[in-house]
């Protein structure tokens, strides 16, 4: 019980020493955290419900849940905004998303008839991304909150290379490892290492989580839930929250249903993808400092219209690409979406922070995405009920027509809405 009070209720403020190795813990985490979630969302969950017998409806449903646990950022303030120590809730909901994702790769030890183990799969899947979804303001808000002041920057871009680095370097390796066991004909043997994998990472992250030494919050309010609406009714504020609702769309047509085209459509190999995705990565972060420099000199909005432009031209791409043309032009696409995809998200949150009032921006900010995610939610369960419909009339050429309304979409948002976005400099 002692060391329980001493790990999450001190009875002393943390000292300068403590807060230092709790952010040099909490970059760790972070690195082992970007492994588990690029292991349970991308190609790898796709291959393995694939392996399970799953349709592309299915793998696209469950490839949704992530977006649709987003929604619970609604439900965040009223937790978080409530209590000083926020330590004990933050670590219990991480240990309940990481172990239940890592639980996924082992249900087949458990659940051997395939058809049973799909819905096994996927309600572990709602559980940990639900839990995800809670926690992540929560866990946001104690990394910022030891943060060294007057050298954030330098904070977060050590966390960011940190997680880029490791999580390149691990799921290349996996990725190699599963395709070697395909190959000899045994990937049940090869998903079932991952979960094991996975499950040693769950359990590394959990120990870095309780090692570090939380700055209690001084100031808690008691959110009221009006003050949800408040966003919807700020007539400065609405047209960037339309703006972000309605380019949850596009996403949420196209990026289910990617991971599981790319390996059974175009025939990539999770080598392959991993391979690309180190690229992409090393783009990711040189598109971070060149956008970052262009909202300096031209403002956030300039790095929206950009950046979604290029994001739905490669949208397009997809719709457009062969099987035999793509070991050529698929790493065109996922390099390019990857140097612009983080400008995007730094712009609009950017954005959103400069527009929200400064007594209210967790919940704008929530708001914001949760609604984009609810948006996002409702576009993929249309996508994964019209897929099968399109199916039988396309075939293979059902997810293009799909990739296709996504662009269209989006350009048609980005037309209508993105002019009517405020233009602030960063």
């Amino acid at each position: 019980m002692g060391l329980f009070r001493q790990l999450f209720f001190p009875p002393e403020p943390p000292t300068e020493t403590q807060l230092e190795a709790g952010r040099h813990a909490l970059i760790t985490e972070g690195a082992v955290a970007a492994v588990l979630y690029s292991v349970g969302t991308g190609n790898f969950l796709a291959g393995y419900l694939s392996q399970l017998g799953a349709s592309i409806s299915f793998c696209a449903f469950v490839a949704m849940i992530p977006q649709l646990g987003c929604v619970l950022q609604f439900f965040s303030p009223f937790l978080f905004e409530r209590i000083h120590h926020r330590k004990l809730s933050i670590w219990l909901l991480c240990v309940v998303y990481r172990f239940a994702l890592a639980a996924v790769f082992l249900v087949p030890l458990a659940v051997p008839g395939h058809s049973q183990a799909r819905w096994v799969v996927l309600a572990l899947y709602t559980v940990s991304f639900f839990a995800a979804g809670v926690v992540t303001p929560g866990l946001s808000h104690l990394t910022l909150g030891l943060a060294p002041e007057g050298r954030r920057g330098a904070f977060f871009a050590r966390k960011d290379i940190a997680a880029v680095c490791v999580n390149s370097a691990a799921t290349l390796v996996l990725g190699r490892l599963l395709d070697r066991f395909t190959r000899g004909g045994d990937p049940d043997t090869g998903y079932l290492l991952i979960g094991i994998v996975c499950t040693l990472l769950a359990l590394f992250d959990a120990v870095l989580l309780a090692l570090v030494h939380e700055n209690p919050v001084a100031f808690v309010s008691k959110v009221r839930p009006a003050d949800i609406l408040r966003p919807v009714r700020d007539a400065s504020y609405r047209p960037l929250l339309l703006y972000c609702i309605l380019g949850g769309l596009p996403g949420g047509l196209s990026t289910p249903f990617l991971s599981v085209y790319q390996l059974r459509v175009l025939g990539l190999s999770h080598s392959f993808i991993t391979t690309v995705g180190v690229v992409s990565a090393v783009a990711g972060m040189a598109g971070s400092w060149y956008w970052g420099r262009l909202a300096d000199a031209a403002g956030w909005r300039r790095v929206i219209w950009l950046t979604a432009g290029i994001n739905l031209s490669c949208t397009l791409g997809w719709a457009l690409i062969r099987p035999a043309w793509a070991p050529f032009t698929a790493p065109v696409l996922m390099v390019a979406t990857a140097a612009c995809s983080s400008g995007a998200t730094i712009a609009s949150m950017n954005l959103q922070f400069a527009s929200s009032p400064a007594n209210a921006k967790t919940t704008y900010i929530s708001v914001t995405s949760a609604s984009a995610s609810i948006a996002a939610c409702l576009m993929a369960s249309v996508g994964t009920t019209v897929q099968p419909m399109l199916e039988t009339v396309f075939g293979n050429g059902s997810i293009p027509c799909l990739f296709l309304l996504a662009g269209l979409l989006g350009f048609a948002n980005l037309a209508v809405n993105g002019r009517k976005l405020p233009n602030t400099k960063s």
